[in-house]
């Protein structure tokens, strides 16, 4: 019997966090080892978005370094993976007109923050994926319905993003989130482990989602996610908590328990 591969949402939160000593990269080096390796990773990134709905093809990753006035060691992490132009034609076939082929991008922090930690040796091949953020939160949702079979294919299916994201309002003082944030998460966070799916896509009737979501493209990723599961999918959450007073790390890894 074919194994279905897992789904994750990774909170990225701070690049800040692909080094050093701080619990998320602890738990995904943990769920790195969990997992195991997939014949390929198909990521998802909040820091890829667009207005048009893009597959990288390429053979190869290079690093996207979307990140400003950090210290020099975060610069220092080197995480280029091998593409699949194989998996990327599969993607794109699954898609139909609705995504294109685009090489201009590459691996950026949302995804190698995350992988370099998973899986350090970044020997599994990445296909990318953009965040179209003119689609509607149905037809983000409708794309990882698209994508199902293909976590039969032995692809594990990654979308980094974060249920809150407002940089204007990030305190680096702070360890933990605001009221409301939390708030927020927390709505989001139990109307999934209720597979109350519809409630996450219509988001926008949940109080103060205009601050959680003040732009789409880190809350996307998980619409997306949300789409690939199955009813046979039982649901681990980690890195359950918020940092920077507008930042919540919230992470979902849906896996098969049939």
């Amino acid at each position: 019997m074919t194994k279905k591969e897992p789904v994750i949402f990774v909170g990225h939160g701070s690049s800040l966090n692909a080094i050093g000593d701080n619990p998320y990269r602890t738990e995904w080096k943990k769920i790195g080892k969990y997992l195991g390796k997939p014949k390929v990773i198909i990521a998802f990134s909040a820091h890829w978005f667009k207005e048009d709905l893009y597959v990288r093809t390429a053979d190869f990753n290079k690093q996207i370094n979307d990140m400003y006035g950090f210290p020099d060691e975060l610069y220092q992490v080197h995480y280029e993976p091998k593409g699949s132009p194989d998996y990327a034609k599969r993607v794109l076939d699954l898609l139909g007109d609705s995504a294109e082929e685009n090489n201009d991008w590459g691996i950026d922090h949302g995804v190698w923050s995350v992988l370099s930690n998973m899986y350090p040796d970044a020997d599994i091949p990445v296909v990318m994926i953009s965040v179209n953020v003119n689609l509607s939160s149905e037809k983000q949702f409708e794309i990882g319905k698209k994508l199902r079979s293909l976590r039969e294919e032995g692809a594990l299916i990654l979308a980094s993003g974060n249920i809150v994201h407002n940089l204007t309002m990030v305190d680096w003082r702070l360890d933990d989130t605001y009221d409301w944030a939390k708030k927020f998460n927390n709505e989001i966070k139990d109307a999934i482990l209720n597979g109350d799916y519809d409630k996450v896509v219509n988001y926008e009737n949940i109080e103060n989602y205009n601050l959680a979501i003040p732009t789409t493209e880190h809350f996307i990723p998980l619409l997306n996610v949300l789409g690939l599961i199955s009813s046979s999918d039982k649901l681990i959450i980690f890195n359950d908590k918020g940092e920077l007073g507008s930042i919540s790390m919230t992470s979902f890894l849906f896996e098969d328990s049939s």
